[in-house]
């Protein structure tokens, strides 16, 4: 009974018990940024996909099932999952100087929440758009 009554009166490993949350909680904090920096680079390398197919569609007036096999190869070189990626597009085919937009969205895990069983995902999204180049006659 003695040694229960000292072992709950003592203060012995207060300490390392403080640092053991510490230790945690920061890395708990250090996946959050590891997220925040994935979220980056996940935005900019649909961001340098979705350009570069828009400046194929540019020149073909609209996109197709061509164009989307372009963009997934884009994303396959960029090391990401096109089947993660949706992806629409204007259709082929616009006339010369008509608007044409590509939006990609990828759903992103934040993996410092899921350290903690918290299952929580982002959606990372693009748009772009530019304008046609080719005037296309109509008739023959």
């Amino acid at each position: 009974m003695k040694r229960l009554h000292f072992f709950m009166r003592s203060e012995r490993g207060d300490a390392w018990l403080g640092l053991l949350f510490a230790f945690l909680f920061s890395m708990i904090l250090s996946m959050i940024a590891v997220s925040v920096i994935q979220y980056g680079m996940v935005k900019g390398n649909l961001k340098t996909a979705a350009n570069e197919t828009l400046q194929i569609m540019k020149v073909e007036n609209g996109a197709d099932s061509k164009t989307r096999e372009g963009f997934n190869e884009l994303l396959r070189d960029m090391n990401m999952d096109p089947s993660k990626v949706s992806f629409s597009a204007t259709p082929k085919t616009v006339q010369r100087g008509d608007k044409i937009e590509i939006t990609a969205v990828r759903e992103l895990e934040v993996l410092g929440l899921k350290a903690i069983g918290v299952e929580y995902s982002v959606p990372v999204r693009v748009h772009v758009s530019g304008r046609a180049h080719k005037y296309i006659r109509e008739g023959s």
